[in-house]
């Protein structure tokens, strides 16, 4: 079969900019592999006879299995916008099922043609890695390089088993030798064909971008360039592949894009003409299918698979690339058979939880999407108890820095489902640098690893405001420029791998400075200005005898109790009837290893938590 590659340059305005756009770079990149490697070809071409007895035994008609395919984005990111949001990639993958799956409301749900179908097909972001631990499906590179010069090297940087996973790569720019300078490559991908010989840049690679319809996805792109590349990496060929040729019916299989519903066209499509017929040799002559998702026209006009493209598909992925979608290896991937996720194992570390940010914790992990330099980190100048605590230093951001610039920090994973009434309180202490300054924070919770998220609270400049505005230098905290704020926990009780997320929205603030995250029940936080309990421990650090001294307002029970910093009852120091008045239980650490402990007092439905470090 000769095949004809064609270099198709269209117009096309991407971040304020008009430049030579290739919407995809698969073919010139193939014919390169093929140049290096000849074997590639053969064993094509043994693919594409595969498909062809394949498609000449199954009626297009015939419904099958749903397969569900585990997925990992890698990107590669210098700390500026194409270090994309996870909520940008979930939308990626919304996208891609509603467009395999023909889903209604969607463009492809309300196809008017008759040749649209449900490839059955969906994506799912893996729920575990290939060494067994739970996560996102997201790995972040920072190489300012590589994601500015994207090409099949990059791929080096962060690979899974292709034979297990789906492997995205997101860069900035794509580059290649082959194609015209200047121009914008948008994505490409790797025949199934070509796994078994070139396994570990399996996958596709694309620019943020094209991933998704939000964040800094192309809205007239739709996000299609990512269903359009997962076509390829399917096995689908352009429908304008080799130009007018497979027409007919003898020849429709093998010519062109190997798929007889699909008719033939001529050059790849720009826009959205649909009445354009490029193609006058086939039999009927049919109008292009312009709306394919494997042509070229805008992703807002895209709206379809045939039940050809999607038996190519199918026989090509079951020869190929069997082992991703099988039983065994989506469950490793945390897949349950019907697509659903596995409930993951409880958090080790559980409620009460205390994250101060000194050196001897470090239960929180830092994403500086933007501001790699002056983004949140942990110091050791200043805090609300003690010279420890986390800062956003915007102030060397200047006056003019870009806004809404988003940079996070989140806490491990932990379970809250002992808490009776959960609740989340911080330290904050932040100052304006003038007065129309309107930093915010946004705090978002997750069940799974950040994988999904439900924004939970956004606490406003006014909410974060503890000093004056400050201008000429950066703000430093006193000690009574700090204030408490509160999270209500209740609706994520069943939480038992609860994660949060702070993520400054920076709108030209002076800088933010946090402390003292605790997670406990939440008469804590509503309490704490009226204890009937009045607690402290002396003296504390210690690597000896402590004192822990209480002072009881009425005769009550009182259940006093020892945990580590994974939250595991380390022992119980007193369950009894305590008279009205002061009492001292003396704490001997000598049994205890160095870290942090934490006392926590029960009265009733009360619950008062402190901290014991022992050196």
């Amino acid at each position: 079969m000769k095949k004809v590659f064609s270099l198709v340059v269209i117009l096309f305005s991407i971040q304020s900019f008009a430049q030579s756009v290739i919407p995809c770079f698969t073919d010139e990149l193939y014919v390169n592999a093929v140049r290096e490697n000849p074997l590639l070809k053969i064993e094509e071409d043994r693919g594409n006879q595969i498909a062809r007895e394949y498609a000449s035994k199954f009626s297009l008609a015939k419904k099958g299995t749903v397969i569900y395919i585990p997925v990992v984005f890698h990107i590669i990111h210098k700390n500026s916008s194409e270090n994309i949001t996870q909520a940008q990639i979930n939308d990626c993958i919304r996208v891609l099922n509603e467009d395999f799956r023909k889903k209604a409301g969607t463009n492809g749900g309300t196809s008017s043609d008759t040749k649209s179908v449900d490839a059955e097909m969906e994506f799912r972001l893996a729920q575990i890695d290939p060494n067994g631990n739970p996560t996102d499906g997201v790995n972040r590179i920072n190489n300012a390089t590589e994601t500015n010069d994207g090409t099949d090297n990059t791929k080096k940087l962060s690979y899974w088993d292709s034979n297990k996973y789906f492997n995205i790569w997101v860069v900035n720019v794509i580059n290649s030798s082959s194609a015209p300078a200047g121009s914008i490559i948008l994505g490409y991908a790797q025949f199934p064909t070509s796994r078994n010989s070139r396994p570990t840049t399996d996958g596709i690679i694309v620019r943020a971008d094209q991933v998704g319809n939000i964040g800094l996805g192309q809205t007239g792109q739709a996000g299609r360039t990512v269903t359009h590349e997962a076509g390829h990496w399917c096995g689908l060929y352009h429908p304008f592949q080799g130009g007018c040729v497979g027409g007919t019916s003898t020849n429709c299989s093998s010519q062109g894009d190997q798929v007889c519903d699909t008719p033939p066209v001529a050059v790849s499509t720009n826009g959205c003409p649909t009445n354009q017929n490029s193609c006058s040799n086939d039999v009927p002559n049919l109008p292009d299918n312009i709306k394919n998702y494997m042509d070229y026209a805008d992703g807002t006009c895209m709206d379809m698979y045939t039940a050809g493209q999607s038996v190519r598909m199918k026989s090509l992925m079951s020869t190929y690339r069997a082992n991703i979608y099988s039983t065994a290896n989506i469950s490793a991937a945390g897949i349950n058979a019907d697509g659903t996720y596995k409930p993951l194992t409880s958090a080790v570390i559980k409620a009460p939880v205390l994250i101060d940010f000194n050196e001897q914790v470090n239960r929180f992990e830092i994403e500086n999407f933007m501001n790699p330099n002056t983004g949140w980190k942990a110091n050791n100048q200043v805090g609300y108890n003690d010279n420890s605590s986390m800062r956003f230093n915007a102030y060397d951001n200047g006056a003019n820095s870009i806004l809404n610039t988003r940079d996070e920090f989140h806490t491990s994973n932990i379970d809250i489902t002992n808490l009776t009434k959960p609740t989340l309180t911080f330290q904050i202490a932040h100052a304006k640098r003038v007065s129309g300054s309107s930093d915010q924070i946004n705090m978002f919770v997750s069940n799974s690893f950040g994988r999904t998220e439900v924004l939970a609270k956004v606490f406003t400049v006014t909410d974060m405001e503890t000093a004056p505005a400050k201008s000429d230098s950066a703000f430093v905290p006193k000690s009574t420029q700090w204030k408490k704020l509160s999270l209500d926990l209740t609706d994520y009780k069943t939480y038992n791998n609860f994660r949060v997320r702070f993520e400054l929205q920076a709108r030209r603030g002076n800088n933010t400075y946090i402390d003292n995250i605790q997670i406990g029940d939440f008469s804590n936080a509503i309490n704490e200005a009226n204890n009937t309990i009045k607690i402290s421990i002396n003296p504390n650090p210690t690597n000896g005898i402590s004192n822990l001294v209480f002072t009881n307002v009425s005769k009550s029970n009182i259940n006093i109790n020892l945990f580590d910093m994974t939250g595991k009852l380390v022992k119980n120091i007193s369950n009894d009837t305590y008279s009205a008045g002061e009492h001292n239980i003396e704490l001997n650490s000598a049994e205890l290893a160095k870290g942090i402990y934490f006392i926590k007092v029960q009265q009733n439905e009360q619950t008062y938590t402190s901290k014991w470090m022992v050196n």
